[in-house]
């Protein structure tokens, strides 16, 4: 009982020194935190901590310096302790403790309690199913969880022994390996409940976003609740070990990021905040870099379209996510160089029109899949209708370029993949939900800026219930 306690503290203080390490970093980043809710905060600090720790020990393995927890962790967390001691560090440490202090909150109300309740049940049966299980599916066991072990085991990012895959980005089995020398010893069971967290701060971001865009708490709440329930692939991916839902998550919160930015509603430091978030999805997993393009790619074309003052400039400004885009691909690319490792080319091996076709069909057919991710996709469809000139007059254009342009591109993946034309639904079948997932929480987002005009209780209104569970100033108008 007591070592089962110690275990389980042992790996809540690896789960803090993430956070820890992300809140200081952030203060480096942004001039004021507070600007930021606490949900937020929580996210990107998570996010920004979890890729500051992984590109660090890819580092180590570069220097010769094998792991273990003291260099692992030393480091990172003195450099962490230097910055909360800086001016801004101890100013953000102040405001913080600060708003622990405030006054009483709003008290939620019956939905609000649905919504709430809803979101715990499904927590309530992830958590425990991903920390008593040990690993399983194919890649979990094969790919991330391999790697994790081996990592572990040769205190390094040693890939000789893997031949599946290992020119793949490593930020998940670094995570894991970390959380292995965190907890002393390899436990496929407990390292799991960090999916279920990526899942938690990833709702909660959405949660906050959607609020901050102008929805009531109820509303922002339903829509949380409605992106978590609608469907099996979101609360699969609670439980089991693949690098997809962290992908999502650092998807969602670059494009919110840069949305923001576009919108003139950002906080200051948030286009810095974005190109971390971006370096997160390249070093996430195989598919980020792309994703993370398009993003920059869909934000460019957005300024271009609509041509706000100094659009000249701020495309200038887009710099700062693509050197994000770099930092997070360069260094591991460079380090496959000088390990001579090879880099698959089994995704492209040639162009097969048929099986085009056959893409735009199961893309379809998924989007209304009922299992996948419920009514989710039609019910966007019906709000993007319904937000009429709006889409193309203003930054929501943004995210409507990078989900549609994505969907695009999946149908070209299907159309380079090798694979017979018997094995082809098979391959669908094993892929098309986890691509999709990749998505859906900024196609969330848009379904949020898509309905706000229906909302009847508006953010900016005093009689708003946003204030239960965060508290957000009424956004800036659009371009």
């Amino acid at each position: 009982m007591i070592e089962t306690g110690i275990t389980l503290l042992r790996l809540l203080l690896g789960l803090s020194a993430i956070f820890c390490l992300g809140y200081a970093l952030l203060t480096l980043l942004i001039p004021r935190p507070r600007d930021f809710s606490f949900l937020e905060r929580a996210a990107f600090s998570f996010g920004v901590g979890a890729l500051a720790l992984t590109l660090w020990m890819l580092t180590l393995t570069w220097r010769g310096v094998p792991y273990g927890l003291a260099w692992i962790l030393g480091p990172p967390l003195a450099l962490a302790a230097a910055l909360l001691l800086t001016p801004r560090g101890r100013r953000a440490v102040r405001e913080d403790k600060r708003a622990l202090r405030v006054g009483p909150r709003i008290p939620l109300s019956g939905w609000d309690w649905l919504f709430l309740g809803l979101l715990g049940l499904v927590f309530l049966f992830a958590l425990p199913r991903a920390a008593l299980y040990p690993m399983w599916a194919w890649d979990a066991v094969a790919t991330w969880g391999c790697k994790a072990k081996i990592f572990h085991t040769t205190k390094g990012l040693d890939l000789v022994c893997i031949d599946a895959h290992n020119y793949y980005p490593n930020l998940v089995p670094l995570i894991l390996s970390y959380l292995y020398f965190a907890l002393g010893r390899v436990n496929d069971h407990l390292v799991n409940a960090i999916f279920p967290l990526w899942g938690a701060l990833l709702l909660g971001l959405l949660y906050s976003l959607a609020a901050r865009l102008g929805l009531s708490r109820r509303s922002a709440l339903g829509l949380t609740a409605f992106l978590a329930l609608n469907g099996t692939v979101f609360i699969v991916h609670l439980y089991i070990a693949y690098a997809d839902l962290p992908l999502a998550f650092f998807t969602l919160g670059g494009a919110a990021l840069l949305y923001l930015w576009l919108a003139d509603a950002a906080p200051r430091g948030s286009l810095p905040l974005a190109a971390c978030f971006l370096a997160g999805m390249a070093w996430c997993k195989y598919e980020g870099p792309p994703l993370a393009a398009t993003l920059i790619l869909a934000a460019a074309l957005t300024l271009a379209w609509l041509r706000p003052a100094r659009w000249v400039r701020r495309l200038g400004q887009l710099a700062v996510p693509l050197a994000g885009l770099v930092v997070g691909y360069l260094p591991w690319r460079l380090f496959i160089v000088q390990q001579k490792i090879e880099i698959g080319a089994d995704h492209i091996q040639g162009f097969y029109p048929h099986q085009m076709v056959q893409g735009v069909y199961y893309l379809f057919a998924g989007l209304v899949e009922p299992f996948y991710f419920g009514f989710l996709w039609p019910v966007l469809a019906l709000a993007l209708v319904l937000a009429g000139k709006r889409l193309w007059r203003s930054p929501m254009l943004f995210l409507a370029l990078f989900v549609g342009g994505n969907l695009v591109a999946i149908i070209l993946a299907y159309a380079v993949a090798p694979t017979g034309a018997a094995e082809f639904p098979a391959y669908v079948r094993a892929t098309l939900d986890r691509l999709l997932l990749h998505l859906t929480p900024v196609a969330a987002l848009l379904l949020a800026l898509g309905l706000k005009d229906l909302d009847p209780s508006p953010a900016g209104n005093p009689a708003s219930e946003n204030h239960g569970l965060t508290v957000n100033p009424k956004p800036r108008p659009e371009i």
